[in-house]
């Protein structure tokens, strides 16, 4: 059984994280700027942790459940995977994750600047939690 992959797109910051083997516990894996290397970039950074079973990618709902105006942003971005990376891609609910992250830096003392590095991967990984304990 492969790991999973989890993602906090941006426009920006793509923030990364990977499951365990057992896919039991996620971990921050990297935060990635969303540019035309984006891919190359990837799977180098996938290629000791492979093979890489599915892509969980949190998808920007509003409170309500209904769409956000990213939500859409974040499809294309999630067909551009899977047709890059020719792994099935997972749509999953992610709100709060980010102020969520956030909470959890602050609370663990890092200074503003600290957080911004480390936001997006926390995120990420917040996410991919989130779907491995509903499994």
């Amino acid at each position: 059984m492969g790991r999973l992959l989890g993602i906090d797109y941006g426009r920006v910051r793509i923030g990364v994280s990977v499951s365990d083997e057992t896919r039991m516990i996620a971990r921050p894996l990297c935060c990635l700027e969303y540019k035309k290397d984006f891919i190359e970039k990837l799977q180098k950074e996938l290629k000791p942790l492979l093979p890489i079973d599915a892509v969980i990618i949190g998808l920007p709902l509003d409170m309500r459940g209904k769409d956000s105006p990213m939500t859409e942003e974040v499809r294309k971005f999630a067909d551009y995977l899977h047709q890059a990376l020719q792994i099935p891609v997972v749509l999953w609910d992610e709100r709060l994750t980010s102020a969520q992250a956030e909470r959890q830096l602050r609370d663990a003392g890092m200074k503003r600047k600290q957080r911004a590095e480390f936001n997006d991967t926390l995120a990420a990984a917040l996410i991919l939690q989130s779907y491995l304990d509903s499994l």
